[in-house]
């Protein structure tokens, strides 16, 4: 029997991706989709979103009118849009998937509450490269201790948070590694008279275009330098992934899930 997906945010680029990828997988059913109040896509077909014809499915304002109707959400909204759906979520007592960025750490202890009833699967990229990527920082951070670090990361002109989660995650990958005699701090850009301070992870945004996510790690002394690239040529390895962790996350315990534990599995 096909999982029933629901998909939070479906008027959004990523959510109507993920409706049209899954609406083509036959492990999938697509149920509905959930749509901002007042959205002139309430107005709209599924076709007309996504390209693709979505039988028997419906748009709502809130994932509890899919009580009984579906097996797990997948949220790539906005902060207080998933907080919102995660709260409903766990009192529908159904799985989610997010991919939602730029939560503090104030929301993401809130999402955590969320995950003590039901399976949270939480990723700031759904990328498997990222994913590799995460444990390769570390490692290479280790082996090059005394080499400054610095990430520049490139997303599309609509982007709204900077930097993105994605730098921040591998930022954290490498930081996790280090000891207290090599604590790293971040520094978000650069201006006036600043110059790089012993310790520090250089972190720095670029919105331009319509790239879909690039990030460039750089290690580097006085006589040698490492690049370490990860390019995204479209939204299609992050639907991929967001499907995959759907499919990983039903009928689990509840439970904060990352990326590491679906590659793992």
């Amino acid at each position: 029997m096909p999982l029933r997906v629901v998909v939070a945010g479906v008027g959004g680029r990523m959510g109507r991706e993920i409706a049209a990828a899954a609406a083509r997988d036959p492990s999938l059913r697509i149920v509905g989709g959930t749509l901002r109040p007042g959205s002139p896509a309430l107005n709209s077909s599924w076709t007309s979103l996504t390209n693709v014809a979505i039988a028997a499915a419906s748009f709502e304002t809130d994932p509890r009118a899919f009580a009984n109707r579906a097996d797990v959400a997948i949220d790539f909204t906005a902060p207080a849009a998933t907080l919102s759906n995660a709260e409903a979520c766990a009192e529908l007592g159904m799985p989610l998937v997010i991919g939602t960025t730029g939560l503090n750490p104030d929301q993401f202890e809130l999402l955590e509450v969320s995950a003590k009833s039901i399976p949270i699967f939480y990723a700031p990229n759904m990328s498997t490269g990222i994913a590799a990527l995460t444990h390769l920082l570390p490692m290479l951070a280790r082996t090059l201790a005394g080499f400054e670090i610095e990430i520049v990361e490139t997303h599309h002109r609509h982007k709204a948070d900077a930097p993105s989660g994605t730098a921040l995650l591998l930022a954290d990958a490498i930081r996790s590694e280090m000891g207290s005699a090599q604590a790293r701090h971040y520094t978000f850009g650069r201006h006036d008279n600043a110059p790089r301070r012993p310790g520090e992870i250089g972190i720095h945004a670029v919105r331009s275009g319509g790239n879909p996510g690039e990030h460039v790690v750089i290690l580097a002394d006085e006589g040698e330098e490492i690049r370490v690239a990860h390019r995204a040529f479209g939204r299609a390895a992050y639907v991929r992934g967001a499907l995959a962790a759907a499919k990983f996350v039903a009928g689990r315990a509840p439970g904060m899930y990352r990326m590491r534990d679906l590659l793992d599995a």
